[in-house]
């Protein structure tokens, strides 16, 4: 195993989380009304503008990942004058992506400065540990009513291999991360088995606080922060389970390409984070831990690549916008088998080495 250049220019430049662009790379568009509790986090950088997800879980508190708002070197937040968030596409904001934009000019579109950045104490972004924040801002969003921040985190997220999630956010849509979408993006992952991605990633073995799951196309996956992962309950509410805190591969921890073939993603599960968000927000633990049930479809990984050997045929739904009764229509029409491709099946057992 081997850490790449990527994670060579975390540990070594000052901004380099910003140069990160975040991204679902080869989702299709969902219903942004149906998510009405996402959030854009537009973070000023010093030679770029990035942006990633986050979810309201009360009209005026978004919790997010620590990678977002953290400062690569120090681990500590960032200055809230430095970040924005706002709803809604930011193509029309921000335009190609990785460009710099004056946060003026978000602002001027309705997106908040953010009154207080608390990053979790325990975050470290060579570790990837307690990769989680939150914003508290002063007033709420434009729309941001307890009425349509509907989603709460999920107490028990299954960790059953195969169990299908949903991913959504904001970011760019390509692996060259050239531009942003005009609708928000969904991709399905499945949760992958504990002992194939403990050797993907090591540490995976002892964590209570990280789910493991693999996209269900290798074509489509999330990246680099732009991972909110969700789930519709029972009762058609939205509970969250986590956000992106790693794409990795047999190879590359982290992955250089989040689309790579064996890539595995690794989330900070937000169940394990309730007692601290008490600590720091006004909220009781009612107002944001859902009591919904939740009934998990079995979607199985494979890749998208066809050869003469396979007799199963794929028909890929449209990238029209869906409706959040069909958020989870991917999971459920998957029909391959488990699988993390041959690369990760035949995996060597390889020392973490001098990190931890």
């Amino acid at each position: 195993m081997k850490f790449s250049v990527v994670a060579l220019a975390l540990a070594t430049a000052g901004s380099g989380v910003y140069g990160l662009e975040k991204r679902i790379v080869g989702g299709s568009a969902v219903s942004s009304s149906a998510f009405s509790f996402v959030t854009n986090i537009v973070i000023d950088g010093d030679s770029s503008t990035s942006v990633c997800t986050g979810a309201l879980i009360s009209p005026t508190v978004v919790i997010t990942s620590a990678y977002c708002v953290a400062d690569p070197i120090s681990n500590k937040a960032l200055a809230p004058n430095r970040i924005a968030v706002g709803q809604g596409k930011i193509s029309s904001i921000l335009g190609t992506a990785g460009s710099k934009v004056e946060l003026t000019k978000v602002l001027a579109a309705g997106y908040a400065i953010p009154q207080a950045v608390n990053v979790h104490p325990g975050y470290n972004s060579i570790a990837y540990s307690d990769n989680v924040a939150v914003l508290v801002l002063e007033k709420p969003l434009v729309n941001a009513t307890s009425a349509n921040v509907g989603a709460k985190i999920i107490k028990k997220p299954s960790t059953t291999t195969n169990a299908a999630y949903t991913a959504v956010g904001w970011g760019a849509t390509s692996n060259d991360g050239a531009s942003y979408p005009d609708q928000l993006q969904q991709t399905t992952l499945a949760v992958g088995s504990k002992s194939v991605c403990s050797e993907i990633w090591a540490p995976y073995t002892n964590l209570t606080n990280s789910l493991c799951l693999a996209p269900i196309k290798s074509s489509s996956n999330v990246c680099s922060g732009d991972g909110l992962l969700v789930k519709v309950a029972t009762d058609q509410s939205v509970g969250l389970a986590g956000i992106l805190n790693l794409v990795a591969t047999e190879d590359d921890v982290p992955a250089v390409k989040c689309t790579e073939e064996g890539a595995v993603d690794f989330f900070t599960t937000f169940s394990n984070y309730v007692a601290w968000l008490t600590q720091i927000t006004p909220l009781k633990e009612s107002d944001f831990v859902s009591t919904a049930s939740f009934s998990y479809d079995s979607a199985d990984i494979g890749d998208d690549d066809q050869s003469s050997s396979e007799s199963e045929s794929d028909s890929d739904s449209s990238s029209e916008e869906s409706s959040l009764d069909d958020v989870d229509s991917e999971s459920s029409d998957a029909s391959r088998s488990f699988k993390l491709a041959a690369p990760l099946v035949a995996i060597a057992s390889v020392a973490f080495g001098a990190l931890f």
